[in-house]
């Protein structure tokens, strides 16, 4: 079959990976300039900053076992324990993407615009070209899949799921300073602080780059406001714990939608009596004893997807 794609972070990737393995032709369309989604990795001078996801944990077999062949390739390495491994990416987490990636046929820089099917066959109309597929799969987050699907019947639950933002402030040090034992502090910050993170201490960064998140309540208070308000407010909450420490550039990403507030009770879900398919982090097995997105939801939703289309 010729399966379309669109969204190449986790989600998509992993499926895609599935998909091509077991002889399907595959392409993923993504709007951005890379590969990876949350999977964020930011170049600011001499270093890099993580500024999506920050690590991973692993608790299931399958997940493991990859995890276990990409530490062998040097793919990624344990972080810290507290008290089960956060594993990072070796060079960031894009680079994780990319890596797992590499080989799959991807169109970068390409907006999905429409959705429509005929006879069976799906058409995905972008801002480049038309795109005619067998079967589709759609991972980017619920809001964005959901405009694109306007003329579909989708569960009503669905459209009912929410995410909350997340603004992350990128911060560059003259000199060295420590976060933690570690590299990171998440507990005993300033209110509207989640998670201050040392950049060369986590071991990607050759220079002293910090990452700080703020918490859902706080970002969604500040979501309106200017850059510029927003970012002068987080280096004032950083500095309640870097202190008088020169910080001598500083950048500001935001994250519309970070975090699902609620998740879907099912690995996938499938439009009804169409080829159309829906996967990614939000959509989380039954069993799933975390109850919440993150890493391993997006990887396991690639996998359970994949198995259904094929």
């Amino acid at each position: 079959m010729n399966i379309g794609i669109i969204g190449a972070g986790l989600s998509g990737i992993v499926a895609a990976r599935e998909l091509a393995r077991h002889g399907h032709t595959v392409e993923l369309i993504e709007k951005s300039r890379s590969v990876g989604g949350r999977l964020a990795t930011r170049r600011i001078g001499d270093g890099k900053a993580d500024h999506g996801a920050v690590y991973f944990t692993v608790r299931g077999e399958e997940l493991k076992q990859d995890v276990a062949d990409w530490k062998t390739k040097g793919w990624v390495k344990v972080w810290y324990a507290d008290p089960y491994p956060r594993y990072v990416a070796v060079d960031g987490m894009n680079t994780l993407a990319k890596r797992l990636a590499d080989g799959l046929t991807v169109h970068l820089n390409e907006w999905a615009e429409t959705v429509t099917t005929r006879d069976g066959q799906v058409s995905v109309q972008t801002d480049v070209t038309t795109r005619q597929y067998d079967r589709l799969l759609i991972t980017s987050p619920l809001p964005q899949t959901l405009d694109l699907l306007t003329d579909f019947s989708v569960d009503a639950a669905l459209r009912e799921l929410t995410y909350a933002p997340t603004f992350v402030g990128l911060f560059e040090f003259s000199s060295e300073i420590a976060i933690g034992p570690d590299g990171i502090l998440d507990t005993d910050l300033a209110p509207g602080l989640l998670k201050i993170i040392n950049n060369r201490q986590k071991g990607i960064s050759a220079t002293e780059l910090v990452s700080v998140y703020m918490d859902e309540s706080w970002s969604e208070e500040w979501y309106e406001r200017a850059d510029e308000d927003t970012l002068r407010e987080i280096e004032r909450l950083l500095q309640t714990v870097t202190g008088t420490a020169v910080i001598q550039s500083r950048q500001l990403k935001r994250w519309r939608y970070a975090q699902a507030t609620d998740v879907w009770n099912g690995a996938y879900y499938r439009l009804r009596d169409e080829p159309i398919f829906l996967a990614g982090d939000v959509f989380l097995e039954p069993d799933d004893a975390s109850g919440r997105t993150r890493f391993e939801s997006a990887y396991v939703s690639g996998l359970r997807v994949a198995k259904a289309m094929r």
